[in-house]
């Protein structure tokens, strides 16, 4: 199991920063205007950086599930990508500023507890 931690830190990790990108490049001035239809945000996608980035971030991430899943359970492996809640948390809070409501941290630590716990139950 352990061998395997490597693999979903990757794709948690390239999560997180493919939504960060998406949203960096999505917030953008030119950006908010020309989202006001379907093709004008395949535009957005393919003329924003860090849209792109993002997706690509995103691609990195699920091959990367994909190993995970070659090697664990669904069950098992599925719950850990709940870091991605807590994470992103962080993320939209240190890095794009916005602001983060005292029941949503409350909400962040039960969902760590469970994380604990499932992965606690490999050893049994």
């Amino acid at each position: 199991m352990m061998n395997y931690w490597w693999l979903i830190a990757l794709s948690i990790s390239t999560g997180v920063a493919g939504q960060t990108s998406i949203k960096i490049g999505v917030s953008q001035p030119h950006a908010v205007q020309q989202s006001s239809g379907l093709w004008s945000l395949v535009g957005l996608i393919f003329q924003s950086p860090w849209v792109l980035l993002g997706l690509t971030l995103y691609a990195v991430g699920a091959v990367a599930w994909i190993a995970v899943l070659t090697r664990l359970e669904l069950s098992y492996a599925y719950p850990l990508l709940a870091l991605n809640f807590v994470l992103i948390t962080l993320t939209s809070r240190l890095i794009l500023g916005e602001s983060v409501p005292t029941m949503r941290w409350l909400g962040l630590a039960v969902i760590c507890v469970g994380i604990v716990i499932v992965s606690r139950s490999a050893q049994q």
